[in-house]
């Protein structure tokens, strides 16, 4: 994570002990949208001119593009393509578009602003919303001098919605079926569900190998994204897994922001809604020389993957 990166997730985590509770109103904004003008392409940073400083005395928001995606859920988690400008100044104060920056994973009523909250629920992924908010709704009095916001100005931001999590699950894995190799483990199952592997006559690789078991046939997994999941995970050579969800419900993960380990990062990219994969990370693409609750340090790991949703 680059230090800019960690100022991004820092000054939008102030929300919460500088904000109060309040609501972004998408109604009556033609007269902000004469002095908010929002250009440029979804998924590029916006152009953002502000005729300033803008007054407010109530948030507002709007959306420049809808999008066709999964609905923002009023819990869940979204990527966003975020930029924020100084309603005060007119000036943009940060964006992660910007160079060697990456998206933001929010999950709605954690660590960000009551106004970008209320903009963003219900709205599809890729939609592109603006937000003109109160400073009571954003940094408060405190402001964010670090990035050039003063106490009490207003801010304006623009959310791209990258990905949320599946609205539509699927009940199991879809597509052709492929066999394994044969120096691969073997995939162990009862009433049609996996439950391990047997190592007997498979032989360990050093390298991340992705092994596809269904082809899957629904949209494909792009980085970054949300998806719904069931997996199992085994250490190589152990008699039982040491996690899975095939026994309960899919899991939700994002993919391509390093919030899981190099080897699903790297596995699932690519992949489409509907596929079992096995998964083979070595150590190097897992926990390294790490040892986690049920994982020895330097341990090589066996997962099998079902890609049941793509946000």
């Amino acid at each position: 994570m680059t230090r800019f990166h960690r100022a991004v997730i820092a000054v939008l985590a102030l929300a919460l002990t500088t904000a109060a509770c309040g609501s972004a109103k998408e109604k009556d904004a033609s007269t902000l949208q004469d002095r908010i003008k929002v250009s440029g392409d979804f998924g590029e940073k916006p152009i953002l001119e502000i005729d300033p400083p803008l007054k407010l005395t109530e948030s507002t928001s709007w959306s420049e593009e809808i999008g066709t995606g999964d609905k923002i859920g009023s819990d869940a988690t979204a990527i966003l393509q975020l930029t924020l400008a100084d309603g005060r100044t007119g000036k943009t104060a940060l964006s992660t578009f910007d160079e060697g920056q990456r998206a933001l994973e929010v999950k709605l009523g954690e660590q960000v602003f009551p106004s970008l909250v209320q903009a963003l629920g219900g709205k599809p992924a890729t939609s592109r919303v603006v937000v003109a908010s109160t400073s009571e709704d954003a940094y408060g009095e405190k402001g964010a001098p670090q990035i050039g916001i003063k106490g009490g100005d207003p801010v304006v931001m623009v959310a791209d919605i990258i990905s949320t999590d599946p609205t539509s699950v699927l009940a199991k894995p879809t597509g052709a079926t492929r066999a394994a190799p044969a120096k691969a483990p073997v995939l162990e199952e009862k009433d049609g569900l996996p439950v391990g592997f047997d190592f007997a006559k498979a032989r360990k690789t050093k390298k991340l190998t992705v092994i596809p078991l269904r082809e899957g046939t629904g949209p494909v997994v792009e980085e970054p994204d949300r998806i719904a999941a069931n997996y199992l995970g085994q250490v190589w050579g152990a008699k039982q897994p040491f996690a899975e969800t095939f026994s309960n419900e899919p899991a939700l993960f994002t993919i391509g922001l390093q919030g899981v380990i190099k080897a699903w990062d790297n596995a699932l990219a690519g992949q489409k809604e509907g596929a079992r994969v096995m998964i083979i990370a070595p150590p190097a693409a897992a926990y390294g020389a790490t040892a986690q609750q049920n994982i020895p340090a330097n341990s090589t790991l066996v997962f099998v993957v079902d890609v049941l949703g793509v946000g």
